[in-house]
Parts: C-alpha cells; structure tokens; sequence
C-alpha cells in the first residue's frame, strides 16, 4: 500500500469516529413556547415528571428539574434536563436536553425515541396547563341559601335553691303576707325564691308593718315586726 492511501485511509477513519462522537456528545435540546407564565409551565413540568417518570433533581429558583424515564421496548429509558425561560409578552419557553441511558450499548430500535419521547412531554405537559387553566376558570356553585335560626333564647334550668325569711311579730299571731298573698301567722320562717319580695304583718286594732327586702339563694333573713296600735 502506498504512503498516499494509507494516509487518506487514515484520514477517513479519523473523520468517520470525529463525527459519530460529536453526534452523541452534542445533542440538540428541543424546546416549546407555551402562552404561561415561567412558574405555571414549570410547576406543570414537575407535575408531568413526578406523575410519569423519576425526578432526580429540583431547583426551583432556577426553574430547573431533571427526571429519568423508564425503559421501553425500542430504548433502554433517558436521562433528561428541563428548564424553564420567560420570553416577551408573558410566553415561556420550555427546554429539554435528552440522553440516553445505553450508552455504549446497541441502539437497536432507539434511533429518534429521544425526541418522541421530548416531543410526548411537550404534549403533556399543555395538557396538564390546560387542566389547571380550567380547574381555576370553573365557576364554583353558588352555595344555597339558608334561613337564619330564630333568635335563640337562653334557657335556663330551674333554680330550685330559694331562701330563709324568720318573721316574728308583736304581737304574736300577726298575718303575714308576702307580695299581698297570706302566707301564715307569725312567728314563721318562709322560703322564698331568690328576688325582691314585700312582706307585710298585720293584726287586728294595729297598724300594718311591712319591709321590701331581697332575698338571695340560700341565705336567711330575720324580721321583726313590732306593730304601734291604730
């Protein structure tokens, strides 16, 4: 073989191996613009990853994520970084940078399933923006109309406690009478209930007595009625 041809066979096996490494070292990203803002299609984005493949990595400041998907019959499943940028007029732009996962491994059937597989996130994650767009837009039902409950009133258990009144008299064998009402003779000791009450003592050829007292529960009052003859 001449110094020529060995050169130029040389030369081709260079170009040849430069070229098949590049393509697999420099894969172009694919992207989509979406009418949302960056946090909506990145939220959507983090949705769509966690609902269907593994995410590895977060950073929301940056509204970056990174996710594995799994294997299929035409791939061994990629790695794939996705990143979010806003552009004019409130659009954002969605980027995906896919790798495989069988490096070093026969591509077989896998020849374009990395951008199938960018291509379906795309679509799913329009979708899930639209779902959200319209779980926000929903009209909520008006909530039904209830009457207002009567104005409660207070109840009370009965207050069965109630107080001593010691009445005595002079003379003895006076009527006593409480809130006009006859009651006994004195000297007597009543039980009223708690509250104002007029207790009045009166006897034949005297002049009535009578006292407004208050009466608490439980407790005991002494009254003395001395009666001044008419």
């Amino acid at each position: 073989m001449s110094p020529m041809r060995t050169l130029s066979h040389r030369a081709a096996i260079v170009i040849v191996v430069g070229t098949v490494s590049c393509t697999g070292l420099f894969a172009k990203p694919k992207e989509k613009v979406y009418n949302n803002t960056p946090q909506e299609v990145f939220q959507a984005a983090l949705r769509t990853a966690r609902e269907r493949h593994v995410v590895t990595y977060v950073d929301e400041k940056n509204l970056m994520l990174t996710f594995e998907t799994g294997t299929s019959a035409l791939s061994y499943g990629f790695n794939a970084n996705a990143t979010v940028e806003q552009m004019a007029d409130g659009k954002s732009k969605l980027i995906i940078n896919v790798q495989k996962k069988n490096a070093g491994k026969d591509a077989g059937l896998s020849f374009g399933a990395g951008d199938r597989m960018a291509n379906k996130f795309f679509q799913q994650v329009e979708e899930e923006l639209a779902r959200q767009s319209q779980q926000k837009t929903a009209a909520k039902p008006e909530a039904p109309h209830v009457e207002a409950p009567p104005e409660a009133r207070p109840t009370t258990a009965p207050n069965n406690a109630t107080g001593a009144v010691a009445v005595s008299a002079d003379p003895e064998g006076a009527d006593i009478s409480v809130d006009g009402s006859f009651v006994g003779n004195a000297p007597a000791t009543l039980k009223l209930s708690p509250g104002k009450h007029v207790v009045s003592v009166s006897h034949q050829g005297f002049k009535e007595w009578s006292r407004e007292i208050s009466v608490l529960p439980d407790s005991q009052v002494n009254l003395k009625a001395t009666l001044a003859k008419e």
